[in-house]
């Protein structure tokens, strides 16, 4: 009877743990979007190309090598179960939606070190919440697994610091694996290295750190060498770094280039949370095509004004109290401080986001330096968030190539100030309930369960009952039927990283748009014996001389050349 009351007593722990709840919470919502992205399909032009990739990978040849320079990752997880047979898209999606799980756990556990169980684990289920990650968490998209990896990486940097050393051997590893999931998850260096500053302590562990990077260079390295070893060269990589590195990422002729450098800023509420319940899934993939709900609004209303509270009660508890004594150098710091903010401003809108980012991250620490004293271990923690969502939104909002899922690498920062807004909130004005933990448990417990139902009820009401990738899937399925020998034939599309996964074979880019006549773009076609077209952008159908549409349903139209 004792081992069975000791067994009972171990279990109901592990119930009311809220990191085991957390799980459970994120692998419900995690089965019920793989289930709903069967019914969707790939959801995104990368994807493919991802697919893509996987297959070269794995050593299942269809075409040009020219596109595995990309984030290598994903793919070459992927690839692990190509190769043992079990070929589709399903694959990408349960790796995204375990690496989501992963990256959940990381961030409740990186929260505890400033906020307590409960208070993390609301601000876990409200980064579950914000319609991006939602969306993308088991897409096959790279942005989720660049997070989750960055998440375990800044987890692993404060446990290091703080903690246990012996964490930091594991803080550049994982940095190389974040790097390899998104290459722009680089751009975390800057947190990372704000946070080494201002630890004072930190230069006596530098030994751990540097064995760190000997490792994270044995992660990267082979894939490097895998891309040289198919392309010949490195180009590609170095013309990613050279690009981004002098802010000239995209070009007007890019789907994406957006010069305005308050993009991000400007749809931040939709970030937040999107409504209508009713709507459509651009507004979920894209939260700038909706509106910001009533949710938005209200959260960063409570949000703005907590966090007055908590500078206010800085400045006044580390600032104001010891004015007299230390008068001059407050003053000093002060000015340097504004000065350098000043600057940060002009250099956002004037220069390279590199320049801004150096600029910031000395504002940041000079900001730390002026603003610590008693909690100053809360103060490290706030400063590190601080700087990792000002690392990116400077980073993503000068580039100006700008897709709204870019911002899920500003997320976990942002549940990180939403959750430290309403925990300021709650405990100082929090309901007089009779019970001391009710009293909090409670309002926490309203303040998850609102964010969780918001994105439900909207996901539920913008999600249709067939996504497009659905569709090109179907279609691709009628060419095989109609024409068994399509894998002899010459095949171009404006979609082609789809249709070359979909057939599992090299479908060749046309657009008639890049053509001055549907002429001209007929000669194309027909000087490089293109049998068939696929059209799965454009909008009405072009007349393509010399080709005649055998098909066109769901907005796609597939064109055969004419006898």
């Amino acid at each position: 009877m004792k081992n069975s009351s000791d067994i009972n007593a171990k279990f109901s722990k592990i119930y009311k743990n809220p990191l085991f709840k957390l799980i459970v919470i994120t692998l419900a919502f995690t089965v019920y979007l793989l289930i709903r992205m069967e019914y969707i399909g790939v959801p995104y032009y990368d994807v493919f190309v991802y697919l893509n990739n996987a297959l070269i990978f794995a050593g299942i040849p269809v075409g040009n090598v020219s596109v595995i320079y990309l984030s290598p990752l994903m793919p070459f997880l992927t690839s692990i179960v190509f190769k043992a047979g079990y070929i589709s898209e399903n694959v990408i999606f349960i790796l995204d939606g375990i690496i989501f799980i992963f990256g959940v756990i990381g961030l409740y556990l990186l929260f505890k070190e400033r906020f307590t169980e409960t208070q993390s684990l609301v601000g876990s289920l409200i980064f579950i919440s914000f319609p991006l990650i939602f969306t993308w968490a088991v897409s096959g998209g790279i942005d989720i697994p660049g997070v989750s990896f960055s998440i375990w990486v800044i987890y692993a940097l404060v446990i290091g610091v703080r903690k246990n050393s012996n964490f930091l051997y594991l803080v550049f590893p994982l940095f190389m694996v974040a790097f390899l999931a998104r290459y722009t998850s680089a751009i975390l260096v800057f947190p990372m290295l704000l946070y080494i500053l201002i630890n004072d302590n930190f230069i006596k562990n530098m030994k751990k750190l540097v064995a760190g990077i000997l490792a994270g260079l044995v992660i990267v390295t082979p894939f490097f060498l895998y891309i040289y070893e198919k392309l010949g060269n490195l180009d590609s990589i170095t013309n990613i770094f050279t690009s981004t590195l002098i802010g000239s990422g995209a070009s007007v002729n890019d789907l994406g280039y957006n010069p305005d450098k308050l993009y991000y800023l400007t749809h931040i509420l939709n970030y937040i949370a999107v409504g209508p319940l009713l709507g459509t899934y651009r507004q979920l993939v894209s939260p700038s095509y909706g509106v910001p709900s009533i949710l938005s609004y209200i959260t960063v209303i409570i949000v703005l004004f907590s966090l007055s509270i908590y500078l206010y009660r800085i400045i006044k508890e580390k600032v104001l109290e010891n004015y007299d004594s230390n008068k001059s150098k407050n003053i000093l710091h002060l000015v340097i401080l504004i000065l350098i903010l000043a600057a940060g401003v002009l250099s956002f809108f004037t220069s390279p986001y590199l320049v801004t980012e150096i600029i910031i991250l000395i504002a940041l620490y000079v900001g730390y330096r002026f603003l610590k004293g008693s909690k100053i271990e809360d103060l490290r923690i706030d400063f590190l968030f601080l700087s990792w969502f000002a690392a990116f939104f400077i980073f993503h909002s000068i580039i100006p190539l700008k897709v709204d899922r870019y911002f899920i690498t500003m997320s976990p920062a942002l549940a990180y100030f939403i959750i430290l807004g309403f925990s300021i909130v709650i405990e100082k004005f929090k309901f007089k309930f009779k019970q001391e933990k009710l009293r909090s448990w409670g309002l926490y417990f309203i303040v998850g369960f609102v964010f969780l139902s918001s994105i439900t009820a909207v996901h539920l009401g913008h999600t249709p009952k067939h996504g497009y990738g659905f569709y090109i899937q179907s279609e691709s399925k009628w060419l095989e039927e109609y024409d068994p020998s399509y894998q002899d034939k010459v095949i171009y599309s404006d979609y082609d990283p789809a249709f070359t996964w979909t057939l599992k074979k090299e479908v060749l880019f046309g657009v008639p748009r890049l053509y001055t006549s549907p002429e001209a773009f007929s000669n194309f076609l027909r000087g490089n014996n293109a049998f068939y077209y696929i059209d799965a952008l454009s909008n009405p159908k072009l007349d393509i001389p010399g080709y005649h549409i055998i098909r066109n349903k769901f907005g796609i139209a597939i064109y055969q050349k004419n006898s």
